[in-house]
């Protein structure tokens, strides 16, 4: 049977289901919840690393995810000190993409130092509070009515 511009309607679905897999392929790949973890840091006491101070001083932070209450530590980035990193509480953000694992997720922030031979310290680890990640809804969703 052929509509009223003289195509049959198998060709028209075809169409359709062409056009909707080109739209499916153009959008990309989904992407995951952003993360910001945000704290405060106190450098009173402890001074920050500068190209003149490189020893027994704080390089910046580690955060990442724990499966465990902290005692397994999975690294996802760093953080520079931030800039000033002045004396008294100074607050520390940083922001990225999280993917799987999906679920219940508990992430974690420490302190990097240098010690007074230049070698790597760490504080421990500050938990925040358990959250849930889930994938990201789908985007661009059409129906076609026939």
């Amino acid at each position: 049977m052929k509509g009223k511009l003289g195509y049959s309607k198998s060709l028209w679905k075809a169409i359709v289901a062409f056009g909707i897999g080109l739209q499916l392929c153009l959008a990309g790949p989904a992407s995951a919840a952003s993360v910001t973890l945000s704290w405060s840091y106190n450098y009173t006491v402890d001074t920050p690393c500068t190209s003149t101070v490189t020893k027994n001083c704080v390089s910046g932070f580690e955060y990442g995810t724990t499966p465990d209450s902290g005692t397994t530590l999975n690294k996802l980035g760093t953080v520079i000190n931030p800039t000033p990193a002045t004396s008294g509480p100074t607050a520390v953000t940083t922001t990225f993409t999280q993917g799987p694992p999906y679920g219940s997720i508990v992430y974690y922030a420490r302190t990097v130092g240098l010690d007074g031979n230049g070698n790597t310290v760490y504080s421990s680890a500050a938990l925040a509070t358990a959250v849930q990640i889930t994938p990201t809804a789908p985007t661009g969703l059409t129906v076609v009515i026939h």
